[in-house]
């Protein structure tokens, strides 16, 4: 098929599209985080002590992290790092030793969650398939099974926009296999520059390909910092190292047909996802000359409140919400409507 501009598609990605893979959400990832967390290494007491604080909880009290807020864990580390700062004690330019030995076990939980080659649900094989190369995924996810699966299909994928015949990907929110600085030792990761055709800063992303393969989990922990942006207040600070996916992603929207949403729930905490949608998303009527007919947004979500949720571009008629989880029969519309 010959995939002119009225065939190019944005799929936006959320926790919900990668739940069906068995991949923790939220409200089981923290409590799934700690307990690895403290079967290897000493830094989560430093955590446990933080949480007492601003739980105000007694020093030998257990704690439940099914209970704990993420987003309100993560603010209070951003206090402490804080106050590393101000002291001129500051652990690296990115994170405090606790936020970067949070994110590491956050990403190996995850790692060890996401099934890979023949374990791969077909659903996941499917989407993978139906993708071709001037499509664009947005994802706000920082799990690899987009990249698994895209290898399982054959296809190749790109996180700079740089290669011609590849599935462009941007994270948005990092992603586990990512890091921020070349670590002084490898240790077989290969690891390679995200945006090697630009000198903006020091702090430059890299990532490693062979962070696919969990043994590297197992027996390296050394140079593997991953570069997740976390929630809460100390995004408006993590964002800025991946500021060139934010600005390549603005005129996105202007270069698509049709666009999906799947399994995004946005927070009240999102202010920085609402305003891209807030500057985009409000453009949904056609006002390219590039292709005929109008943009249609499809939202697709089983959440009850999903109109609530994205009522700033409700009452666009070019607005699609669908109720469900992610299927298989969704993934046929979309091959129908490309056909069409």
């Amino acid at each position: 098929m010959d995939y002119n501009i009225n065939n190019n598609r944005l799929f936006i990605l959320g926790a919900g599209f990668s739940a069906g893979a068995g991949i923790p959400l939220m409200d089981t990832l923290l409590k799934l985080t700690m307990d690895k967390f403290k079967n290897e290494s000493e830094i989560s007491e430093r955590i446990d002590n933080y949480v007492r604080v601003y739980k105000n909880l007694d020093d030998k009290e257990d704690i439940d992290y099914s209970q704990i807020n993420f987003s309100e864990l993560c603010d209070f580390l951003e206090f402490i790092e804080l106050r590393e700062y101000g002291a001129g004690e500051r652990y690296k330019d990115y994170g405090s030793r606790e936020k970067i030995a949070l994110r590491y076990y956050l990403s190996k939980t995850i790692a060890e969650s996401t099934p890979l080659n023949d374990e791969i649900p077909e659903l996941y094989i499917r989407f993978a398939e139906q993708l071709h190369d001037k499509d664009i995924v947005l994802s706000f996810n920082w799990d690899l099974l987009l990249e698994a699966s895209l290898i399982k299909v054959g296809k190749k994928y790109t996180y700079n926009f740089l290669k011609d015949g590849c599935i462009n990907l941007a994270k948005l929110h990092g992603s586990i296999n990512w890091r921020i600085q070349k670590p002084y030792a490898d240790n077989g990761l290969n690891w390679q520059p995200l945006h090697p055709e630009y000198d903006r800063t020091t702090l430059e992303i890299y990532k490693s390909d062979n962070l696919l393969n969990y043994t590297y989990w197992v027996n390296n922990t050394s140079s593997i910092e991953p570069f997740l942006v976390l929630p809460g207040y100390g995004k408006a600070f993590d964002v800025r190292f991946n500021a060139l996916h934010w600005y390549k992603i603005e005129n996105i929207f202007n270069f698509t047909k049709d666009i999906y949403i799947i399994g995004l729930s946005l927070t009240d905490d999102d202010f920085f996802i609402k305003n891209l949608f807030l500057y985009t998303l409000q453009y949904l009527k056609d006002h390219s000359s590039l292709h005929d007919g109008e943009k249609e947004l499809f939202i697709i979500n089983p959440d009850a409140k999903i109109n609530e949720i994205y009522n700033f571009i409700m009452h666009n008629k070019n607005t699609n919400i669908i109720k469900d989880k992610f299927t298989l029969q969704h993934i046929e519309d979309m091959k129908n409507r490309l056909k069409d």
